[in-house]
């Protein structure tokens, strides 16, 4: 009983994970045993664990069940989960590898790939064939499946524009999706949205009063799902999830749509054939330098998708250097993006700034925050310039963007939302430009604002854009109490603008199909503002 409940949906939720704990504990004290004999057992234990964001002591749930059950695919998988939200993204990405060894399943694979683009001693090279590799192992199977598209070529009529994801919901992407859909031009394109999510909130009711079709995917098989885009005469199928959780990429492969596009979700290719584009921008995609990279063929639009502020919030408040005495860096990505060379640079900047301190969000488990501290200790920051918050309600999380000066960017997978997040509150975000498109989608937040000169190449320049910018408070408060103003002003932060542009790209690749042409790489230009 313990481990149906511990491996059941109901774990999206912490509270229900929380009552998986207690039942877990219960079977344990009935049972008359100070520990868990079976692998199971452990392993139940252990996911709820996870889902309650204490990997510390999942790792040795996952590892207890593991000696055991030494073939035990899904712990070898989870264990991969709990050691990349600690940041060991190295020793995941074997599990996950000896996960798929012992069951070649697409969420294993997937698993491991949304892992690579987190790992600090994978070049592109090297991600790009995992990620090919993907589409290698489970496409040719499914070409059978495949079926000419019955959809009408007629290039300038509405058209018929699928969404499909598994964060239809409170979450980042819906944070970017969200402004699109309001601003889309409804004459011209009909959104359906196709949810890999039964549960439902406050954000999900929301688009579903934007969206003109809606469907629950989450009980279809990737056939039935593929002959339910069929049926609705999809045109054009997005895929907003990548190799993330919630993901129907083996619909998508079936090619169920005679165009299917990768946007947002996911900032590497998806590997598939099938997929015939990959939406970006110049900045996180330059022209000629990652194209080589993704089985897709990219869209460059001026920007690669609006962000919708939260409503309400607190306001932007005075630079914190300039009353509480010191420097204060920040970063709120969560604790598995902060791998070994991020860690050890962020030193490198405490150390060149005297005095300074970093506060760190998103970190709920008191395991977690010991093996950072010794992670900092290491290389000779003490406790004391560290300050630790768990994961909290929006408004609260951003109210600690008060107490934080500059916030330093992750790497190689830079951040989003957070990057976002920190810029509406005032906050600019030192971030090392990479060669990857995972490591470029900061510079990209940053473009739009007209701030590259906070993207910066290599460990040594970004030591020293940290020590200017501890160096410059009045230019730091100026721009600090402006930022609102120059996101609002930026018409690449416009949804309308963004909204044009991606159905101008829709119109292009349709044109295309319609002509019977394959797939080519474009890009967009800003509308005429006249």
């Amino acid at each position: 009983t313990g481990t149906e409940v511990a491996n059941s949906s109901l774990l999206d939720e912490p509270t229900a994970a929380a009552e998986a704990m207690a039942l877990c504990h219960r079977v344990n004290a009935q049972a008359g045993r100070t520990f868990f004999i079976d692998a199971d057992a452990h392993y139940s234990r252990a996911v709820a664990l996870g889902a309650l964001k204490r990997p510390e002591e999942a790792l040795a749930g996952y590892d207890r069940a593991l000696e055991i059950k030494p073939d035990y695919a899904e712990a070898h998988n989870n264990l991969g989960n709990a050691l990349q939200d600690s940041g060991q993204t190295t020793a995941a990405a074997a599990s996950y590898r000896r996960a798929f060894e012992l069951r070649p399943v697409p969420a294993f694979y997937s698993n491991l790939l949304y892992c690579l683009a987190h790992d600090e001693t994978v070049d592109a090279q090297a991600s790009f064939e995992a990620h090919r590799g993907f589409g290698e192992r489970f496409e040719p199977a499914l070409r059978a499946d495949r079926a000419p598209h019955a959809n009408a070529r007629q290039p300038g009529r509405r058209l018929r524009v699928g969404f499909v994801s598994g964060d239809l919901r409170r979450h980042a992407v819906s944070h970017f999706i969200e402004p699109i859909w309001r601003s889309l031009e409804r004459s011209q394109v009909q959104v359906l949205a196709y949810s890999n999510l039964a549960s439902e909130d406050d954000v999900t009711q929301r688009l579903k009063s934007l969206a003109d079709g809606w469907c629950v995917v989450s009980g279809m098989s990737d056939p039935q799902f593929a002959q339910r885009v069929r049926a609705d005469g999809v045109d054009i199928l997005i895929d907003l999830s990548g190799h993330t959780a919630g993901n129907r990429l083996m619909t998508f492969a079936r090619k169920p749509a005679p165009i299917q596009a990768s946007w947002i979700g996911y900032p590497e290719t998806t590997g598939l054939g099938a997929m015939d584009y990959y939406l970006a921008d110049p900045y996180s995609a330059p022209p000629g330098r990652i194209d080589a990279w993704f089985v897709e063929k990219l869209v460059r639009l001026p920007a690669s998708g609006a962000f919708q502020p939260p409503d309400g919030g607190p306001d932007v408040n005075a630079l914190p250097a300039m009353t509480s005495g010191h420097f204060t860096f920040g970063s709120f990505n969560r604790p598995g993006k902060l791998g070994a060379g991020a860690l050890a640079l962020w030193c490198r900047v405490l150390h060149a700034v005297p005095g300074s301190r970093l506060v760190l969000g998103n970190v709920s488990d008191a395991a977690l925050r010991q093996v950072l501290c010794d992670r900092f200790a290491a290389h000779g920051i003490e406790d004391h310039r560290l300050s630790f918050h768990p994961r909290c309600a929006l408004d609260e999380y951003l109210a600690l963007h008060h107490a934080v000066d500059v916030v330093l960017d992750t790497f190689p997978y830079t951040g989003g939302t957070t990057t976002q997040h920190s810029l509406w509150m005032g906050v600019p975000v030192l971030t090392l430009a990479g060669a990857r498109r995972a490591e470029r989608i900061s510079t990209a937040n940053l473009a739009r604002l007209g701030l590259l000169d906070w993207s910066v190449d290599g460990a040594g320049a970004f030591v020293e854009r940290a020590v200017r910018a501890a160096g410059e408070l009045e230019a730091l408060a100026e721009l600090r109490a402006g930022m609102r103003q120059r996101i609002a002003s930026s018409p690449l932060r416009s949804a309308d603008v963004v909204a044009r542009c991606f159905e101008r790209a829709l119109r292009t690749m349709w044109q295309r199909w319609c002509e019977g042409l394959p797939a080519q790489a474009f890009s967009v230009d800003l509308p005429d503002p006249r």
